[in-house]
């Protein structure tokens, strides 16, 4: 037994003897092998590191922070980074390093001899050049020629930058775990605060973890955090960093670790998400870990009031199965889109599918781009008469009913009660009359681009919303109306730039005419009027905004799946949609546009435009005021004007009865060119009333509303 621990001994007395002459040899060799470094070795390229993209509203608040599972890393200026930490640093990994080299060859020798008695090499001799030279550029390997590697490479770094450059990268380059690379996201992950915020307690304790992130790791073991941040402190008082009264009250300071990373921040998903889609279209499928930063065009309070807005309705009319809600509010005159809500939230039926980009049936919001393309051909004006009344087409599936929303039908109208009324029949007459090709192709010059099929494959269920669009190219498509005719493309990102500051991108809108100003004019007009909107929706909907004209359309799909509303004024956009994302129908009193979705574009639009007064549109050339028609002026296309002739067959008088309406008690009617609206009963009296026998009456006036009456509900919309 004696021999044997003889045995021992020896062996361990010959190898600390070599150890100490190896270590000799090294420290001998070092200084000759640097002069040969600096003739012969040039540094390989940098190993390329991965940084968070982030992504920022317009006004600066952070909306997400994007980065792959499990690695993080958001690189900050040496002066933003806590004082506190970068002097713990220091002490602990390199407490020379203001004074002295790249090289500590007295470090050197004492590393190698502990790695050599213990076989190992886990006790390293590395200066903070040397570190960081390791992890630009070279790959985890222990052999003596890395090691060399590494010294010589870390010493061309401090020939070549300046202690600040090199603690620089090197603060923003270590792994301190969690996935989290650099002392930023160390911070964020670790206190949710950012590196400029850590506490003296919270940047020795973060220093401490460098050898081993994983084992040191607070959130498994805190003692064995808490016992590495004694060894810092302890190094930072031989510094004189630190008094031993100031060690001792960081060591007794307590430690609360972040319940959430703050690095996982995404306060906008729908729209993060609408702007990762074209990042990766415009940077590639890395774009996350491109260090990109992101500026886009969200207004992040209106976005936040949305939200609420979006979900607070959902609640609401939870009892008629409406799920889901969607949202997207732009700037008509750029296409800067300023909130973007694609559902009531993550836990609703549905709630990972972004409704503001799914293809939905727009019903009769559809119908902007039918009157749209018939006033622009001068198939129609605002004043020609149509025929609202029961019609079945002949076409090669079939006969086609086309029905009004409660089977009940107006007569003769004008164009611009059947447009404000969404009345079904005039619409497919108008779209008849101007041809489908022409309607598809006015739908998909303002932005739509889910019309891919052959102008012959669509029927005249078009213009009735049959065919599915993205709520999001709905809102483009309002925003042609609103800007006078411009459609100016939505977009999200105005600005990248790199994390240093480069521009990588920078938006530049490129607006064009699709629709002349005059039919754009009329259009607004036409939609904007509530006196054309009675027969179906009555005086007091939600369609009118106090203080603010504003044109608006709302749309139904069948079985009451979607619900829309796209509405406008000069300046601000609003689209909304209600339903389920299981295209499952909502139920109970018969969930329309005016009742679903409209309240929300009200409430959403009332709230943005606040009390200032919107502007309107002024006439604009290529346009002429025609007669006034129950106070309100007529507007024409130059080269056309007012007809008798009714669009679905017969003539209609100037001077006598155009329309009589009986339904549930309400009736509509025109005579001499003014517009008559009754619910309840007594209405005889008014002009052109040919009362119960036919016989015209006289008396009343135009507009006339009988108080407390009856709103009488036809919504084709």
């Amino acid at each position: 037994m004696r021999r044997r621990r003889s045995a021992v001994g020896g062996w361990r007395r010959r190898t600390i003897a070599t150890a100490i002459v190896s270590c000799a040899m090294l420290a001998a060799l070092v200084g000759p092998g640097m002069a040969l470094a600096r003739v012969y070795s040039v540094p390989p390229p940098a190993n390329p590191l991965p940084a968070d993209t982030m992504i920022f509203a317009s006004g600066g608040t952070l909306l997400a922070d994007l980065h792959p599972s499990g690695m993080s890393r958001i690189p900050v200026p040496l002066n933003q980074v806590s004082p506190f930490f970068l002097k713990a640093v220091v002490a602990i990994e390199d407490h020379s390093y203001w004074t002295s080299g790249s090289i500590d060859p007295g470090r050197i020798v004492l590393s190698a001899l502990h790695d050599i008695i213990h076989h190992s090499t886990s006790q390293g001799a590395s200066t903070i050049p040397e570190q960081l030279a390791k992890i630009l550029y070279l790959q985890d390997n222990k052999s003596i020629a890395y090691k060399l590697r590494e010294i010589l490479l870390g010493n061309t770094l401090a020939n070549r930058e300046s202690k600040r450059q090199i603690l620089d990268q090197y603060v923003n380059d270590i792994y301190l775990g969690q996935g989290a690379t650099g002392i930023q996201s160390a911070a964020l992950t670790y206190f949710g605060v950012g590196a400029s915020k850590l506490s003296l307690s919270e940047a020795t304790l973060l220093a401490g973890l460098l050898p081993a992130p994983s084992l040191l790791d607070p959130f498994v073991s805190m003692s064995a955090a808490r016992d590495r941040q004694q060894l810092v402190v302890a190094a930072m008082e031989a510094q004189h960093e630190l008094t031993p009264a100031q060690g001792q009250a960081v060591l007794a300071t307590p430690i609360h670790l972040a319940q959430t990373p703050a690095t996982a921040v995404n306060r906008a998903p729908y729209f993060v998400s609408y702007v990762e889609s074209w990042l990766s279209q415009h940077f590639g499928s890395n774009f996350a870990s491109e260090g990109l930063r992101v500026t886009t065009t969200l207004n992040y309070h209106l976005e936040q009031v949305a939200q609420r807005m979006v979900t607070q309705i959902v609640q609401q009319r939870a009892a008629m199965h409406m799920t889901d809600g969607a949202l997207v509010s732009l700037d008509p005159q750029t296409g800067a889109i300023e909130a973007l809500i694609g559902g009531a939230g993550p836990k609703v039926p549905g709630g990972q599918i972004d409704m503001a980009m799914a293809p939905r049936q727009p019903g009769s919001t559809f119908k902007l781009f039918t009157y749209s393309a018939a006033i622009a051909h001068q198939s129609i004006t605002m004043t020609t008469p149509v025929l609202d009344s029961p019609l079945t087409l002949r076409t090669p599936g079939g006969p086609f009913v086309v029905h009004d929303y409660e089977g009940v039908y107006a007569g003769v109208i004008p164009i611009q009660v059947a447009l404000g009324n969404s009345l079904n029949v005039p619409a497919v007459r108008v779209e008849l009359k101007v041809g489908v090709p022409k309607v598809v192709e006015t739908a998909r010059s303002f932005g739509v681009t889910t019309l891919t099929q052959p102008v012959t494959n669509y029927g005249p269920s078009l213009t009735l919303g049959a065919y599915p669009v993205p709520l999001v190219q709905m809102a483009q498509a309002g925003s042609v109306l609103a800007a006078q005719g411009t459609l100016h493309p939505a977009y999200a990102v105005a600005r990248v730039t790199s994390a240093s500051g480069r521009v990588r991108y920078q938006a530049q809108p490129r607006p064009r005419t699709v629709l002349s100003p005059g039919v754009a004019y009329i259009m607004n007009t036409i939609l904007s009027r509530n006196t054309n909107r009675l027969i179906a929706f009555g005086p007091n909907t939600d369609l009118v905004i106090p203080g603010h004209r504003v044109a608006v359309k709302t749309g139904t799909s069948n079985s009451f799946r979607d619900n829309l509303a796209v509405g406008w004024t000069p300046t601000l956009l609003t689209a909304t949609w209600v339903g389920n994302a299981s295209d499952a129908p909502m139920y109970g009193g018969g969930i329309n546009g005016i009742s679903g979705a409209a309240p929300l574009w009200h409430d959403y639009m009332a709230f943005a435009l606040g009390s200032k007064p919107s502007p309107w549109y002024q006439m604009p050339a290529g346009v002429y005021q025609g007669p006034i028609s129950n106070g309100q002026a007529t507007y024409y296309l130059t080269g056309t004007g007012p007809s008798t002739t009714v669009l679905g067959g017969g003539s209609s008088g100037a001077g006598g009865t155009t329309n009589v309406r009986y339904s549930n008690g309400c009736r509509y009617w025109t005579y001499n060119n003014a517009n008559y609206y009754w619910c309840g009963s007594g209405w005889s009296g008014l002009p052109g009333d040919p009362g119960p026998g036919g016989t015209a009456a006289t008396g009343g006036g135009p507009g006339t509303s009988k108080p407390g009456h009856k709103k009488h509900k036809t919504n084709n919309g």
